[in-house]
């Protein structure tokens, strides 16, 4: 831009010397104003927002599901270049689309504000989310919806350095973007599967997404070019062809300028930097490195902020030492903001800053000795002089540096505080939460008990009117003065075994009940013999009518594969039922899940799970064998990455509101620690999970 302000006022000064040779005042003047118009105003005019025009539709009148959809396109228009502004036009239009119940809208301003929250390094939220929009895209079969989501959601694997995680998103958005013949989708995922291609060092890869990119955007004159051309000139700085490396930043550059995204723009302005850099060219370096500085934190981008403040600190490290402080002054605040939601990431910024106040302290001890030196070097008859001289330096620099030490131990202090404060309120949340997983699997139970003991108490009902009827036959018989023996015989025999029968299947409603008690009590320390198959049996029922109270879509076929020879297991019959309730839980949801995402893609399927009891006597970890439950579904799988996380408190793979992270970890707890048994996991992405627990048995 400052090169183009240049060319202009030379032409402009150039233009009026040559008129004002030969022509008068006033036409003179005329002229010099109508240059003016035609060169300087068009380029005042294209500093407008490209969103002005959409802000101003704001006022006008429309109904409330167009005014959602407004608000999330300025809020996408401007996130470049004001994020927070953005994320009020987005968080502004999910209040109204959950006012008048808009479902799209929702799922749209969700994915706006998924995106924003990457931007500000809020990570864990913004997974949550992108899931959360994903989750309401589903369900109202939103495939653009799912496409652009799936897109954030790759931008943060892709921040958390899981490029193959990031690729899988971009590879589902990519596949529907062909379906829905949406050529803009098409381009992102194109655009964004080559950078995580460069990031794994696949450079044929990468060459060949940015190369369909480049020439998809330029059909449909995305807003993305800028993007593209400064991979591709990152692409040429690593093969150190500097060159070409710097013409597609500048037209990068003027892409950006152009569609007023800042966030790119500080971006590219480092990478220019970084290339000044490796050429030896520092004041170039200077020069781009403070604007990416200036505009990253114009724009909040706080990656770029720390990185341009670093280089400029050392840049300046050895020129002005005064001014290489302030920037790694500004280094650190930013580094600090980029981490503050994680607490070991903060005490990890913590040990970065003793290391720097360290290294400051050893230069101070380096400048002292070097001015000791010197002064040993002087001449002998001021040798007194320098001695005094030195020994006050030496106590000044010695009372400095400990000044630094007690400053920083109390940060240090502080900072502890704070993190001890986080510690507690974390655990009292954590104890919270383990409360409310154990209600919400009570509140499953009793879905699935409703149900359950709604059988029994129909047959009891059926034999009971049906002995009624009995009765008054063999009143009607008696009192009729006929004495058929046969016949009364015959209704006392059908009397008794209704009878039976009452007490049959009141005798498992009251079982229900009994269990449902139990599991309610929860753990009371008291163990007993019981039979794991009709512990997996009932529970396995409960389960699968809970999923159906809950959820009136939910379909699953289920299977008991039960070892009739299993012993009795010594164990809590409650705790037990709550650690199979909680895994087959999971199996059906998965399976369910995969249903939906597989009807719509239109692919066939059939959502199962399979429960089955072994029985294995002698094994080396128990000499009297071990009784197994293995606990198999046909979903999505398990990534091996996750497959390690799976047993650790708060998480879970589900979108937010559909789990709190706990059952799994509360289920192994209950199985290794109650009942000295072990919970193992196999899995393998799209074939399964199936969980195996095992417990001891004791035979006397």
């Amino acid at each position: 831009s400052n090169f183009s302000s240049l060319c202009f006022f030379k032409k402009l000064i150039i233009f009026v010397l040559l008129l004002s040779i030969e022509l008068p005042m006033k036409f003179f003047i005329n002229i010099i104003f109508l240059f003016f118009f035609f060169f300087a105003i068009p380029s005042i005019a294209q500093r407008n927002s490209p969103a002005d025009s959409l802000i101003q539709l704001i006022h006008r009148k429309m109904s409330d599901t167009s005014r959602v959809l407004l608000l999330e396109q300025i809020a996408k228009k401007i996130m470049n270049s004001n994020p927070q502004e953005s994320m009020k036009y987005a968080k502004d239009g999910l209040e109204l689309a959950e006012k008048i119940d808009f479902q799209k809208g929702e799922s749209r301003c969700l994915n706006r504000i998924g995106a924003l929250q990457g931007f500000f390094g809020n990570n864990d939220e913004a997974l949550k989310t992108l899931f959360n929009a994903i989750n309401i895209s589903t369900q109202i079969k939103d495939l653009e919806g799912i496409a652009k989501a799936n897109i954030n959601l790759g931008v943060i694997y892709g921040d958390q350095k899981y490029p193959e995680k990031a690729i899988e998103c971009y590879k589902k958005s990519e596949r529907i973007a062909i379906r829905i013949k949406n050529q803009e989708l098409l381009q992102l995922s194109y655009l964004n599967i080559g950078s995580q291609f460069n990031e794994l060092k696949e450079e044929d890869s990468a060459q060949f997404y940015r190369k369909k990119a480049y020439e998809l955007a330029v059909k449909i004159n995305s807003n993305e070019i800028n993007i593209i051309l400064q991979n591709i000139g990152n692409s040429y700085r690593r093969q150190e062809k500097y060159d070409l490396a710097l013409q597609y930043y500048h037209k990068s550059m003027y892409y950006s300028k152009k569609t007023l995204s800042n966030r790119t723009l500080a971006n590219t302005y480092y990478e220019m930097a970084t290339v000044f850099k490796a050429t030896k060219r520092l004041d170039s370096c200077i020069y781009y490195a403070k604007k990416s500085n200036v505009l990253s934190k114009e724009s909040n981008h706080l990656l770029f902020l720390s990185l341009s403040s670093r280089l400029l600190a050392s840049l300046f490290e050895n020129s002005n030492p005064k001014i290489s402080n302030e920037y790694y002054k500004t280094a650190i605040s930013a580094n600090d903001s980029l981490f503050k939601l994680d607490n070991q990431n903060q005490i990890k910024n913590l040990t970065f800053k003793q290391e720097i106040l360290q290294k400051e302290f050893e230069f101070a001890k380096k400048e002292l000795k070097s001015k000791q030196i010197s002064a040993i070097l002087g001449s002998v008859l001021g040798l007194l002089l320098v001695v005094s001289f030195s020994l006050y330096l030496l106590n000044k620099n010695k009372t400095k540096a400990n000044e630094i030490l007690i400053s920083q131990k109390k940060e240090i202090e502080i900072h502890q505080e704070e993190i001890q404060k986080s510690l507690e309120i974390v655990k009292a949340t954590q104890k919270q939460l383990i409360l409310q997983e154990k209600l919400a699997s009570l509140g499953e139970l009793t879905a699935g008990i409703a149900h359950e003991i709604q059988n029994p108490l129909n047959f009891v009902n059926n034999f009971s009117e049906l002995s009624i009827e009995l009765a008054d036959e063999l009143k009607t018989e008696i009192n009729g003065g006929v004495k058929d023996k046969d016949l009364i015989n015959d209704i006392l025999n059908d009397l008794v075994l209704n009878q039976e029968k009452i007490n049959l299947h009141g005798k498992r409603a009251s079982n229900i009940v009994k269990n449902m008690l139990e599991h309610s009590r929860g753990n009371t320390g008291e163990t007993s013999n019981v039979n794991l198959n009709k512990i997996a049996d009932d529970y396995v029922r409960l389960s699968f009518h809970g999923m159906r109270a809950k959820d009136k879509s939910f379909n699953s076929d289920f299977e008991l594969i039960l070892d009739p020879k299993l012993p009795l297991v010594k164990a809590i019959d409650g705790d037990l039922g709550r650690v199979i309730l909680n895994i087959v839980n999971n199996a059906f949801y998965a399976t369910n899940n995969l249903r939906k995402i597989k009807a719509q893609l239109e692919e066939p399927y059939n959502p199962k799970v399979t429960i089955k009891t072994i029985w294995k006597e002698k094994t080396l970890n128990s000499k009297d064998g071990i009784v197994e439950v293995h606990i198999h579904d046909n979903g999505a799988g398990i990534g091996k990455k996750n497959q390690e996380k799976v047993f650790m408190p708060f998480f879970t793979t589900k979108p937010t509101g559909d789990g709190t992270g706990l059952g799994l970890s509360l289920s192994n707890d209950i199985i290794t620690k109650g009942h000295n048994g072990t919970i193992e996991i196999e899995s393998e992405e799209g074939k399964g999970t199936t969980f195996i627990v095992k417990l001891p048995i004791v035979m006397k």
